[in-house]
This record gives structure tokens, C-alpha cells and sequence, in this order.
């Protein structure tokens, strides 16, 4: 399913499949003039092709969660595509995923994506583009006319939960990074941010990451630390944690701001 809206000059697009009548979770894909920014997942990916339709452009991918680049199969060979130059792997030898997340998003097809440089332009448009590891080690953003396109870098201040992968320390120094830049939105996988929701973002990681810090100088297991910051998790917490036997969970959010293994 694919649902478009506009905010100023950008076309929205959230993806999501829908069960039993409802969309378990959306991410959210960008045009903007001859960009489109991200593409859904894969069991989208033919509605995108069908919603482009005629559309020129190029395709920038931001990292190679499934969410963010299983639209582009369908877009390959009449578009060109590009992605982080450490994304191309995983794009062309894409890892089986765990069943929830086929169940929700699809499998991957092998894609292939040209390398992107540090800026392009297309269109006239200047593209800058800016490491921004964290959320994945490959993930990227871009700046453009003001307007910065962050994939996975930003979440809701209160977030909860992060996949075992995920370095929130490396998310915060991104953070900061984009923050010099001159930008008013960020357009990213879970919708549009105003650069002071990006700042109330950081500011809310490096509150949470002090509380996390002291506790485990107080001897706290990050187990314990999870009972203290994340006392009533609603429901939606529970069951990530559950259903993706612990990939997403409030405790890889604890053992990330420390610098723990999980």
C-alpha cells in the first residue's frame, strides 16, 4: 500500500502492507524534482514502479534495510540508481532476513547500484551527500536545496527500542554532525522532522545514555538498567521484542549506549 501527500515541494510516499486490515508499521520514501529519495519495501516494489510510472530521475538509497531499498528492483535498468559505496555488497548479495521481517517488509532481490560520489548534481540540482553511521555502518544522508533527506538517522524522541546492530553512540555523533548543517525538515523512514525535533531527538539520546552510563557505574546489569529507564513499555514494545526474538529490543538500546556487545 502506498499513500502519498505532499509537505511544501516534497512528495511524501509512506509504504506498508497492510494485515487484516491495518498497517503494522509505515516507512516513508521522498521525490523531490528529479530525486526520489529511498523506495519502500519489497513487497511494494510493484506499486512503485506502477506509481512512478513514466517518471525520470535518479534513485539515492540511504542504507540497505529492505524497507528503504526494495522499490528499486523495479526501478532498475530504466533508472540509475546509486547507494553508499559500503552498501553495494549487501545490495548485490542481499542476506536471507529473519521471518518477521519477510513477513512485513519482503526479501530482498539482488540489486545493482552505482557507488555514490561525495556530492552530484542532476537536474540542477547539487546533491551533497554526508556519512552518517549509526543506525547501519553504510547509512547515508543528503542535503539539497535546504532540505535534508536522513533515512533512518532520526526516530521520535521516547524511542525505546534498537535493532542489535544499531550504534547509538555513532548515531549521536551523526546527529550533531548534520546538525551544523542548514537545513529546516528532515525527511526520514518514519515521516518529516523539524530541525528542532532533530535537536530534541539528540538531546533525548544524550539524557537517556547519562542515566544508563550512571546506573551501570552503580553496578546495574544492563537487564536492571532496562527495569529503571524503560519501567511500562506499551504493548507495541513488547511485542517488536517478541515477534523479532529480540532484534529489536529495549535492551540493545541499553547495551548500545554503552558500548556493549549484544
Amino acid at each position: 500500500m502506498l499513500v502519498p501527500s505532499s509537505h511544501g515541494d516534497v512528495k511524501v510516499v509512506k509504504s506498508g502492507v497492510e494485515f487484516s486490515g491495518r498497517v503494522p508499521y509505515w516507512t516513508h520514501f521522498y521525490l523531490y524534482k528529479d530525486l526520489i529519495v529511498d523506495t519502500g519495501c519489497p513487497h511494494t516494489a510493484v506499486e512503485v514502479r506502477e506509481f512512478l510510472g513514466e517518471r525520470k530521475g535518479v534513485v539515492l538509497l540511504t542504507h540497505h534495510h529492505e524497507d528503504h531499498i526494495g522499490g528499486a528492483i523495479a526501478l532498475q535498468g530504466r533508472l540509475k540508481i546509486f547507494a553508499p559505496l559500503k552498501s553495494l555488497p549487501l545490495l548485490e548479495h542481499p542476506p536471507e532476513l529473519p521471518d518477521y521481517r519477510k513477513l512485513v517488509w519482503g526479501q530482498p532481490q539482488p540489486l545493482k547500484a552505482h557507488p555514490l560520489p561525495s556530492s552530484l548534481c542532476f537536474g540542477g540540482l547539487e546533491v551533497e551527500v554526508f556519512e552518517t553511521p549509526g543506525h547501519t555502518f553504510d547509512h547515508v544522508s543528503f542535503l539539497v536545496d535546504g532540505k535534508l533527506f536522513a533515512g533512518d538517522l532520526v526516530v521520535a524522541p521516547g524511542q525505546m527500542v534498537c535493532m542489535r546492530q544499531e550504534e547509538l553512540r555513532d548515531t549521536m555523533i551523526s546527529l550533531r554532525k548534520i546538525l551544523k548543517l542548514d537545513f529546516e525538515y528532515a525527511y526520514t523512514g518514519v515521516g518529516v522532522f523539524s530541525k528542532e525535533e532533530v535537536k530534541a531527538y539528540l538531546e533525548y539520546l544524550g539524557e537517556l545514555r547519562k542515566k544508563v552510563e550512571e546506573l551501570h557505574r552503580k553496578g546495574k546489569s544492563p537487564r536492571d538498567i532496562v527495569k529503571e529507564v524503560f519501567p511500562h513499555p506499551p504493548e507495541i514494545v513488547q511485542l517488536m521484542e517478541v515477534v523479532s526474538d529480540g532484534e529489536w529490543s529495549r535492551e540493545n538500546m541499553v547495551r548500545s549506549l554503552l558500548g556493549l556487545p549484544r
